[in-house]
């Protein structure tokens, strides 16, 4: 089995001014009027009301995956809302597949090659510790995904209230194909994000996917972007 190496995180301030960009190509966007072209789902997916809803609160591994070219330094942008589930259960999570070489069309643990950047509530967890983490899975194959320590992370369970889970939380992400560089912006703070070091660069990958444990969540405004 391959050993992942610890990777410490650090929370870093953007500058003013923004990010100066070399070049800007889209390369998936969905508004979700209709249900865009997938590369297989599981789990209860559907278009209404112009939004992408996963609507099986009780599937663990409910994912959609999406034919998209991915290599040099990418952008991720999406809003998310809760819909529903985690309650009962005190579990819940979702996150985003990047730079997979393949993807599984049905149920699967894993999903190829790739990094699954995961938001996680767990109270009796499984995999990593409990409360409220910050996750990076790296997938081997449609099988198999290991978790090291140090890409589990405790985040401010504050941010779960009530108020909060009624609204469409902004996300963006950016990961290097080449570097293995990853940023995620803070939707609560404005202007900052965490950045860390993948254990190895991605390279290329061919499909994106987003991906929940437990919960009933809507997305929208999905945008994925090659900008170097």
């Amino acid at each position: 089995m391959r050993k992942l190496y610890p990777i410490a995180f650090a929370v870093v301030l953007l500058l003013t001014g923004g990010l100066t960009l070399v070049a800007d190509e889209v390369v998936f966007s969905a508004d979700f009027d209709s249900m865009p072209e997938t590369a297989g789902s599981y789990g209860e997916w559907e278009v209404s009301r112009g939004r992408l809803h996963q609507r099986d609160s009780g599937n663990r591994l409910a994912k959609i995956n999406f034919s998209v070219p991915q290599s040099g330094l990418m952008e991720y942008s999406f809003d998310v809302r809760y819909q529903g589930g985690g309650l009962e259960d005190r579990m819940g999570g979702f996150g985003v597949h990047v730079f997979a070489d393949r993807a599984h069309r049905g149920k699967s643990w894993g999903n190829g090659e790739s990094y699954l950047l995961w938001i996680n509530y767990d109270e009796n967890p499984s995999y990593g510790k409990a409360g409220f983490r910050g996750q990076v899975y790296r997938s081997f194959n449609h099988s198999w995904m290991e978790l090291p320590e140090s890409y589990d992370i405790p985040l401010d369970p504050k941010v779960l209230s009530t108020e909060n889970l009624r609204l469409s939380i902004p996300l963006k992400i950016q990961v290097d194909g080449r570097s293995g560089l990853v940023k995620v912006w803070d939707p609560t703070r404005r202007g900052t994000y965490i950045r860390f070091q993948l254990e190895s660069a991605p390279g290329e990958g061919r499909y994106f996917s987003l991906r929940s444990n437990s919960l009933a969540l809507s997305f929208d405004n999905l945008r994925i972007r090659r900008i170097e």
